[in-house]
């Protein structure tokens, strides 16, 4: 089938205006901070402005990507695209560095796309693979000091392995890095190859002596004391095990793909794709629509006999089945493994077949909203050739097209439920947020391959 099977032409119309709309809002890197800035902006959780000016999530990195993309269809945005990246390097000196979506690392994903088929940034972008190959070299002494001191069973965070803000989204990027003349360097090759060795350590099991005396559990575990929040910890006080795209297990997955479809052999790589992936499919639960897979599961969760028969999920990018399918359709495909294929699209289909009001994702956006689960309908359609999923995806697009504003800055906000929404009148913020994760330009972004075919911004999401 072709990248636009099953949209309709108005539809793949409205959709390139749509896009065209949000770049042309999104133009002006100054006015785009004086907006996404401001004081009333505030995410209401955690009462922060949502605006970072070297983040993918919410910043100029992310609005650089869409102008990007746009360039190596239309050289009209090339200077627009120059006018982001130049600003967002201008931030560079005070923002700070969490993996691939905040820092040097966000810089360069931007750089990347900016540089398109003629090579633009060449000088910048070995100048920031230096830096990321030499910032993961430095994480991975500290991970593997840290392990020798616990020998290896008193689990470990997310930074140690997450696809947002941990070793895979940056081990994602040096994938590209190295495969360029312009960033290959002995350097980034060895950080590289460390990077990939780490994970493949992290899928191996490891004994830990739980409340019901010593177990062995995959090597990705989170104890309590190593969770994100004090909610976390209250949650599941003897850790968890993530499924996730954002911050779980998947997201690994989708980057050992990634490195084994372009031809590194790090010994231990298939062998422990194959872990992660029967483990996530022995974590397949089944509703009334059909099979899905939760967000995360707890100690006692991993541990029981037998396992409970329902988890909480969303149907997101970041968490719940669209994130786990993408990863286990993508990593099916490159180990010839046809049942994690079969799987990934049998899932996708029931998400799609569910009440909307149990999809526990709000607004147009990427992380948790539908922009997010169209980039994983759109990319795994094209890959399967299902004719639902290519339906689906034409629903998708009209889902996020519903949300365009033409009254709001960036012409998409980023909605945001209040923690006390059950009891509250008006259960979200709107937020005007202009990046690719959580703001404007994502949405655009995901609506691309509605309009012109695949493009590899999504490979910050792990979907390439």
């Amino acid at each position: 089938m072709s990248s636009l099977a099953g949209t309709p032409a108005a539809q793949r119309t409205a959709a390139g205006r749509a896009v065209t709309l949000v770049a042309e809002r999104l133009a002006d890197p100054d006015a785009v901070a004086a907006v996404a800035s401001r004081d009333d902006n505030r995410d209401p959780v955690y009462d922060a402005v949502m605006w970072g000016p070297l983040t993918l999530a919410n910043g100029l990195p992310g609005t650089a990507l869409l102008h990007g993309e746009l360039a190596r269809e239309d050289p009209s945005w090339r200077s627009v695209a120059h006018r982001h990246l130049a600003a967002a390097g201008r931030a560079a000196p005070t923002a700070p560095s969490r993996g691939l979506f905040s820092g040097p690392a966000a810089l360069l994903a931007a750089a990347q796309t900016c540089a398109g088929p003629e090579g633009h940034y060449a000088s910048l972008r070995h100048r920031l693979t230096s830096w990321v190959a030499r910032d993961q070299t430095e994480r991975l002494a500290v991970f593997r000091a840290r392990a020798r001191a616990d020998e290896g069973g008193q689990g470990v965070d997310w930074a140690a392995y997450d696809l947002v803000n941990g070793l895979s989204g940056t081990t994602r990027l040096l994938l590209d890095a190295v495969d360029d003349p312009a960033e290959r360097s002995p350097a980034a090759a060895r950080a590289l190859e460390e990077s990939l060795r780490h994970l493949v350590a992290l899928t191996e099991p490891v004994t830990v002596d739980g409340p019901d005396g010593p177990r062995n559990v995959p090597g990705w575990w989170v104890p309590a004391a190593l969770q994100v929040s004090e909610r976390d910890r209250a949650a599941y006080p003897h850790g968890d095990f993530n499924l996730g795209m954002a911050h779980g297990i998947a997201g690994p997955l989708a980057v050992l793909a990634a490195a084994a479809e372009r031809g590194h052999r790090t010994p231990g790589i298939q062998e422990a794709a194959h872990r992660i992936a029967e483990w996530l499919l022995g974590w397949t639960l089944v509703d009334d629509a059909g099979p899905y897979f939760p967000a995360r599961a707890g100690w006692e969760d991993e541990t029981a006999d037998p396992r409970p028969r329902a988890l909480f999920t969303r149907t997101a990018w970041c968490y719940g089945t669209p994130g786990v399918a993408a990863a286990l359709h993508r990593a099916g495909e490159v180990f010839g493994q046809p049942i994690w294929r079969a799987s990934a699209v049998a899932a996708l289909r029931a998400a799609l077949r569910r009440e909307e009001d149990r999809w526990a994702i709000e607004g147009p956006t990427v992380c948790h909203g539908y922009a997010g689960l169209l980039a994983v309908v759109s990319r795994v359609a094209e890959a399967s050739g299902d004719p639902e999923l290519h339906a689906g995806r034409a629903r998708l697009t009209g889902m996020v097209l519903d949300c365009l504003d033409e009254d709001a800055p960036f012409a998409f906000r980023h909605l945001m439920r209040f923690p006390a929404a059950a009891r509250s009148p008006v259960p979200h913020r709107a937020l005007n947020v202009a990046g690719m994760l959580e703001g404007a330009a994502g949405v655009a972004l995901a609506l691309l391959p509605v309009t012109n075919g695949p493009h590899p911004w999504d490979r910050c999401l792990g979907l390439a």
